[in-house]
């Protein structure tokens, strides 16, 4: 019996009476009934994973601009789990009232012992230019990835990595926990060491103390994570932390404050929440959609605390995207960090690391609070297109996709610092960057971003990323 003929023949035996009813109402209101979703492709992941992500049900009765925009939206919600190369969530008509859903799915490769090759520097022109190409500042070493374990969306990751830095750690994560699939949990932990370290900052450059025999900074870390997700763009998170961390005399001589206190080592539990509420049409490189974030932070409950910071963060980010038409669209983010305390260096970050005015990749500015907007004008040079690659030994690598975006862009922000200001002029400073470059998007959700930025100082230059623009 094919996956089609059960509904159709449960549909001619459900009853003349039923079934004319439910047809009959249908016609009268212009819906059409849905009698069923199907699934197709899935070979390592559970039926009820992709289901999850569907946003129609055996029994709901549509408008059929309402069944469309659900079907699409139910697609994007499948692609967005990373699970996935290709996508389609099309009706199948049984007659002019009765449709069947129809998934097809096309998996991804999941287990990768993926190599590590990283920058120690916040980003690629610091390392080429500031530090000539210095190969003993970079991480090697490897991830052995396991997504999708178990066939529930499950991952969990072993990590070694040698050379700027040595880090070891692992972390498993449940995304459903629960038979409703609303619950989830993140456990991990890592422990890091390096000789170099920055102990604060000199006119907007990092001050950096390397230490020859030994780690000039150890850190041990461990978390877990619990999260909700009461529907499907919505969810809310809970975790608790510890850390463990110490620094060499070469680092107290030059920064006493670097942990609260002015000790050689600090160790804190910590505690946040969390809400996202995620509704972007593809999360590697959205055109449409939203995006918004808010995190809170409590670094220090009094409990095990050795010169703990005792600070309350919180960081917030907003962001939007809208489609002018197929070719051009049009997104601005803005998002902002403030502290409740005072930071001691340890746990201070501001801008010029995962956060940054474009035009200021060189620069760290740090401090307790800040603030960042970005617009974009973005404008489809080469239609989003997947081809297959029979040559290819693993199906789940014979899907290749390519895109090409022309981005127009502009960045402002400004950051707060209480106690360094005077020796970084570029704090308390608005600052700005202006210019254009081209958006590689490629399988796996690769995203290479190679840009000309001018900024406010009158400085410009070519920079390479290797992330979305926000």
């Amino acid at each position: 019996m094919t996956r089609l003929a059960r509904p159709l023949l449960l549909l001619l035996l459900t009853g003349p009476t039923a079934a004319a009813l439910a047809q009959q109402t249908a016609l009268a209101e212009g819906r059409v009934l849905v009698m069923g979703v199907t699934v197709a492709g899935n070979k390592a992941t559970k039926e009820r994973i992709i289901v999850r992500e569907v946003l129609v049900r055996e029994g709901d009765t549509l408008t059929q601009t309402a069944l469309y925009e659900r079907l699409e939206r139910s697609r994007q919600n499948l692609m967005n789990t990373g699970l996935f190369n290709t996508v389609s969530v099309l009706p199948v008509y049984l007659d002019l009232t009765h449709v069947m859903v129809e998934v097809s799915v096309n998996e991804r490769w999941t287990i990768w012992p993926s190599p590590i090759f990283q920058l120690a520097d916040p980003n690629f022109n610091t390392w080429w230019r500031t530090f000539n190409r210095d190969g003993d500042r970079v991480n090697y070493g490897g991830y052995l990835y396991k997504y999708n374990f178990r066939g529930r969306n499950e991952t969990i990751y072993l990590k070694a990595q040698f050379g700027y830095a040595r880090q070891f750690g692992f972390r498993y994560k449940v995304p459903n926990v629960d038979a409703r699939q609303r619950w989830g949990i993140s456990i991990g932990a890592s422990y890091t060491e390096q000789a170099e370290v920055t102990a604060g900052t000199l006119a907007n450059r990092r001050l950096l103390l390397r230490r020859a025999n030994g780690p000039n900074r150890n850190e041990q870390k461990a978390d877990l994570e619990v999260s909700l997700r009461p529907s499907h763009d919505v969810r809310h998170f809970l975790r608790a932390g510890f850390v463990q961390a110490a620094v060499s005399d070469t680092v107290l001589e030059v920064a006493a404050e670097y942990f609260a206190g002015g000790g050689g080592a600090t160790r804190f539990l910590s505690i946040g929440y969390g809400m996202v509420w995620d509704r972007r049409d593809m999360r590697a490189y959205p055109r449409s959609g939203h995006f918004a974030e808010l995190r809170i932070d409590r670094l220090g409950l009094g409990l095990l605390d050795v010169n703990a910071p005792g600070i309350t963060t919180a960081y917030a980010s907003l962001k939007k995207w809208w489609k002018l038409g197929e070719p051009v669209s049009l997104a601005a983010g803005l998002r902002g960090k403030g502290t409740l305390g005072t930071p001691p260096y340890y746990v201070q970050e501001g801008l010029g690391y995962a956060h940054y005015v474009r035009g200021y990749e060189y620069y760290v500015i740090d401090g307790e609070a800040f603030v960042l907007g970005k617009g974009n004008l973005v404008v489809q040079l080469l239609r989003p297109r997947t081809r297959r690659a029979e040559f290819m030994p693993a199906e789940a690598f014979r899907t290749l996709y390519l895109a090409l975006y022309l981005n127009l862009y502009a960045d402002a922000g400004r950051v707060w610092d209480s106690r360094y200001a005077a020796a970084n002029p570029l704090a308390g400073a608005w600052m700005s960057g202006y210019g254009a470059g081209l958006d590689l998007v490629t399988s796996y959700d690769q995203v290479v971003r190679a840009e000309y930025t001018l900024n406010a100082l009158g400085e410009h230059g070519f920079f390479l990323h290797f992330t979305q623009p926000f």
